[in-house]
């Protein structure tokens, strides 16, 4: 198993891909460890790193979960939560903060690719099959989010700086 060569993407995200299509073709069932970040990086020929940061990937995909000096092991689809984590934080987090949360286009154009192509599988009589949205529409929402974000962060900084003088004057009448 090694990386292919002509692939102008990371080796992390090229070893993310391994593995991920070893886990959706039932080489790795759920439960099973996964080889070590050793022998990993011994059979995938890339640095310690790269292997944990491919790993990671997968974990923040909710493939896999780690077990503090045991390994790495493959997550059980069916024990996943139903709601979606995102949503779940907006709604515990709601009235909280001047910011309304939208969910990020790479999220939303992902959850929307898997919904359509599940639903095309469906109609077709055919069982559920998961393809997501291409590499450079997600790349593209993640440019535009971080945007956002950014613009966001900009206005709670002002927020946060003009509550500061706010508070400095009450702890301070005298001084201004």
């Amino acid at each position: 198993m090694s990386l292919p060569s002509d692939d102008p993407r990371p080796p992390y995200l090229l070893a993310a891909d391994k593995l991920r299509a070893e886990i959706s073709q039932g080489h790795l069932k759920p439960g099973d460890r996964l080889p070590s970040s050793r022998e990993l990086k011994d059979t995938l020929g890339i640095a310690n790193a790269t292997v944990h940061a491919a790993l990671r990937v997968l974990r923040e995909e909710g493939l896999i979960y780690s077990v503090h000096g045991r390994g790495n092991y493959v997550s059980d689809p069916k024990q996943q939560p139903s709601v979606d984590p995102i949503s779940e934080l907006a709604e515990e987090f709601s009235g909280e903060f001047a910011i309304t949360y939208t969910p990020p286009t790479w999220y939303t154009a992902y959850k929307e690719s898997v919904e359509s192509d599940s639903a095309a599988a469906s109609a077709r009589g055919e069982g559920s099959t998961a393809q997501t949205a291409s590499l450079t529409d997600i790349l593209l929402g993640l440019r535009e989010q971080l945007r956002q974000v950014t613009g966001q962060v900009g206005e709670l900084k002002q927020q946060v700086s003009g509550l500061e003088s706010k508070v400095a004057r009450l702890e301070n009448p005298g001084a201004n």
